[in-house]
């Protein structure tokens, strides 16, 4: 007995075998089997149809989407429970289920082995700089995905900071535009740079051009941990990737966008964190081990480190808050006058 409760392995069991929730999840985005039942094939025989599958099979795997909370079963038809239908039915505008595929069974063969992975050698280049840099086809699907999982972040990240007393806006490593675009069409005066990858740009330019905002949002390629940065922005943002910085490299990466930053300008830095303790959250710790598995460069920040890095770079009135509850943090640093 531990605490009044008497232990058992049901807990560990269901850590060790998460993995076949993963899968019946990424299966059924990729027979498209929500996009189906949104159709109107909401019975086991209207699916097992469209998708020529025998009925015991279709059967089984429904029956497994209703347990695990992705499908709600009345009489003998389905439906979508609501965030499957936001997210996981192709041609909805917040659609990311390539993203989970791509994401998912890239990562499968790493997690299993983990153990193995502790003990390899770190890979010289970053995995964003290894898949984008270089591969065209591999930047335009990641972009393209990254563009329709993270648009309604970028929409909040612009309910949430105030642009408005900002004029140009240097996105670091912005990928899809997703958070310049929503910055731009809140804010009528600003302007904004997006700076990444040649093979990524490409795509954002596309998005920019789909949001009417190519007078006012423009490209740069460069590799915000090596290259020079644009000057004259009053506003620089790291989102989402500043984790894929190492140790030495972070705050070497804060002090120069702190340098490129015009004098009462503000540093946004939003991304996975560790708390503070490193006791979690879990999806940031597990992030964190990432790394490990798929012997990558970068690590997470903890709120305070990041902070630091600011300080030490010469910003000032330093506020940390929580962006997306449970994984991302944001912080931002302001350039004295």
């Amino acid at each position: 007995m531990t605490g009044g409760m008497k232990l058992n392995t049901k807990r560990l069991t269901e850590m060790a075998f998460a993995y076949k929730q993963a899968g019946t999840l990424v299966g059924a985005v990729e027979l498209d089997l929500f996009t189906l039942i949104d159709q109107g094939r909401d019975t086991v025989s209207a699916l097992a149809g469209a998708l020529d599958l025998p009925e015991d099979v279709t059967d089984k795997l429904v029956t497994a989407c209703v347990s695990q909370g992705l499908l709600e079963k009345n009489g003998e038809t389905y439906r979508n429970t609501p965030d499957v239908d936001r997210y996981l039915v192709r041609g909805r505008p917040a659609y990311y289920g390539e993203y989970l595929i791509g994401q998912a069974k890239m990562e499968y063969d790493m997690w299993k082995e983990i153990a193995s992975a502790c003990r390899r050698p770190v890979q010289p280049v970053g995995m964003y700089q290894a898949l984008m840099r270089d591969d065209p086809n591999m930047a335009r699907d990641v972009t393209t995905a990254g563009y329709n999982a993270s648009i309604a972040a970028g929409y909040k990240m612009a309910r949430t900071f105030d642009f408005s007393s900002f004029s140009l806006y240097l996105d670091l490593g912005g990928g899809s535009g997703c958070y310049s675009i929503p910055a731009c069409e809140s804010n009528p005066k600003l302007k904004a740079i997006v700076f990444d990858f040649p093979t990524v740009l490409e795509v954002t330019r596309e998005f920019i051009g789909k949001h009417g905002l190519s007078d006012r949002i423009s490209t740069r390629p460069g590799d915000f941990v090596r290259d020079d940065l644009p000057s004259g922005a009053d506003v620089i943002s790291i989102i989402g990737n500043f984790h894929g910085t190492t140790r030495e490299e972070a705050p070497a990466v804060v002090r120069k966008a702190a340098a490129a930053l015009a004098p009462g300008g503000a540093l946004i830095i939003s991304d996975h964190m560790l708390n503070d303790e490193k006791t979690g959250p879990i999806e940031s710790a597990l992030f964190n081990l990432f790394f490990v598995a798929s012997s990558t460069r970068g690590y997470i920040k903890t709120p305070a480190e990041v902070a630091g890095f600011m300080q030490r770079a010469g910003l000032e009135n330093i506020e940390v808050g929580e962006f997306i509850p449970g994984s991302v943090t944001r912080v931002v640093g302001r350039k004295p006058r």
